[in-house]
């Protein structure tokens, strides 16, 4: 029979082990706690319902790096920021507003290091499940502010606002076609194929009679309008397609999923701001702001 004295240590032993485990269950919960404050999510964006048929979107701007979010290192991460694209998406808002226009608005204030929601949830998040969670109420909010926009306006459009690094200065305006489709022949850009691989099907299928060749490289097309304000834009009537060795973005994530071409009366369009005179010092964002709200108005009251 064991000695009285044996008993007592193990009981004390025990009663410590327990007192340990209780500690280290009050501190984890502590960290939790603490973690849940920090992702209090509202305060990395911006959210904005809008009372016309237009959705800003702007995702690679923000600077934000909260600690408590790894940075993002998988293979295919690409993490620098589109400088100035969040101020300019703000701008374009605020120049809207003074013409009596408020549009839906979606922008992160997240750095790319973080998350790139400009892509499928997998390489958007290098597999962190905190920034999944953020991926989802960002693409959520997209997604209710689209089905609204068709449910009040019947159709409309998604303008995802990016900045490019090419050589070539000039804005580039990505309908989901790529360089090698916007050099073909009108003819050929008109046929059934073209207009449904394109992230403005839906623009193309109006009562306007227009055609997909005109609503990108013609007189009324979304470049030609930035064109007549003294913005280089491809494609438009004055550049219709980048020649074999320019760079060119097409589109993305964003344009695929919440413009027209799989679904849907709301179209959408990449803009791939270049940086000389667009987005280089804050008195040319200025003016570019205000000549690119001109614009939206100009091409929303003709074809939406």
């Amino acid at each position: 029979m064991p000695r009285k004295g044996y008993i007592r240590r193990r009981l004390h032993l025990i009663f410590i082990g327990l007192l340990s485990v209780s500690c280290s269950k009050s501190n984890d919960s502590s960290e939790v706690s603490n973690e849940e404050l920090d992702r209090n999510w509202e305060q990395y964006t911006i959210f904005k319902q809008g009372n016309i048929p237009l959705l800003l979107i702007s995702v690679h701007g923000g600077d934000l790096e909260p600690d408590f979010i790894e940075d993002r290192s998988c293979s295919q991460a690409v993490t620098v920021k589109d400088l100035h694209t969040l101020e300019i998406t703000q701008g374009i808002e605020s120049e809207l507003l003074k013409l009596g226009h408020q549009p839906y608005v979606v922008i992160n204030k997240l750095h790319r290091k973080k998350i790139d929601l400009n892509r499928s949830l997998s390489n958007a998040t290098c597999g962190n499940p905190i920034t999944s969670e953020y991926w989802q109420l960002f693409h959520d909010q997209i997604k209710a502010y689209r089905s609204e926009i068709e449910a009040k306006f019947s159709t409309g459009l998604v303008l995802d606002v990016h900045g490019h690094a090419h050589e070539v200065q000039r804005i580039e305006l990505g309908y989901l076609l790529g360089a090698t489709d916007l050099r073909q022949e009108n003819e050929t850009l008109n046929e059934v194929a073209f207009k449904n691989k394109s992230s403005i099907r839906r623009l193309t299928e109006n009562s306007s009679g227009l055609q997909l060749s005109d609503y990108l490289n013609g007189a009324q097309s979304f470049g030609q309008l930035f064109e007549e304000r003294g913005y280089p834009s491809v494609p438009s009537l004055s550049d219709r397609a980048p020649k074999e060795n320019e760079a060119y973005w097409s589109g993305g994530y964003n344009t695929q999923e919440y413009g027209s071409r799989y679904s849907g009366d709301v179209d959408a369009i990449q803009v791939e701001l270049n940086m000389s005179n667009v987005r280089d010092n804050a008195s040319n964002r200025s003016r570019f702001t205000r000549y690119c709200a001109e614009v939206i108005v100009s091409y929303l009251e003709s074809h939406y």
